[in-house]
């Protein structure tokens, strides 16, 4: 028991050495920040996919054009930009979980669409007449700022103001000041947060596409707020 104890201490050690050798050789305080805003964004986004079946992949196909000619002159009644709407991946495929007659297999003609709305004033105007769509499936949506950059680089501000005053905190505590600042990410500093046993696991969220029978009419109609957020790590010498 006591040469298992020794052992365990001596790898526990081993790691702590090899830790520390990726920490800065001076006194530091290691501190993050973090900006956010709720905004109104101005650019909106939905991506849905275009399907038909048949016998006849040809059948099938003037279908799915047809869907698309009737996105496009949906979004010419509008007055929104033809160049604002992608048509992606035309493939076809033998449609699976149906058994087909002999020598007459169903086929699946499929196509992805993306949409960039630039004029959310008329979000409604177009979503609306593509969820009563037939063949049209898969509908997610998402919304931006197109001065994006502007507002990132104000957060980043703020985090770094709100990671120099967490400092400012801790060196009161133990008597002492900060001095200049030894190092800056946006995000965590990898190394040493796992080093120090600071770093934490987030899950990774997905968004899946829903079925016509199970998407929610008005949160795809609605046009929500956007929280934005920029973190920042950052190490501060001791005076």
């Amino acid at each position: 028991m006591l040469k298992k104890f020794i052992a365990a201490v001596t790898i526990m050690l081993s790691s702590l050495a090899a830790s520390a050798s990726q920490l800065p050789d001076y006194p530091f305080i290691h501190a993050g920040g973090t900006g956010f805003v709720y905004v109104a964004p101005d650019v909106g986004e939905i991506d849905f996919e275009i399907s038909a079946h048949h016998a006849e992949p040809e059948a099938a196909r003037q279908v799915v054009e047809a869907r698309i000619a009737e996105v496009r002159a949906l979004m010419a009644g509008l007055a929104l930009p033809a160049d604002d709407v992608q048509i992606r991946d035309l493939r076809k495929d033998i449609r699976k979980g149906e058994p087909a007659q002999p020598g007459e297999p169903k086929y699946d003609i499929k196509c992805s669409v993306h949409i960039k709305v630039r004029d959310l004033e008329k979000w409604k105007a177009l979503v609306s007449p593509l969820l009563n769509m037939p063949n049209l499936d898969g509908f997610m949506t998402g919304f931006d700022v197109s001065k994006r950059e502007e507002v990132e680089a104000e957060l980043t501000v703020d985090a770094i103001k709100a990671a120099r005053r967490k400092a400012e905190a801790i060196a009161a505590g133990f008597g002492r000041k900060l001095g200049p600042v030894g190092g800056v990410s946006t995000g965590e500093l990898k190394n040493m947060t796992r080093a120090m046993g600071m770093a934490s696991a987030e899950p990774v969220r997905f968004t899946r596409p829903v079925g016509r029978s199970e998407y929610d009419r008005d949160t795809l109609l609605m046009v929500t707020m956007i929280k934005m957020m920029q973190s920042v790590d950052v190490i501060f010498r001791i005076k």
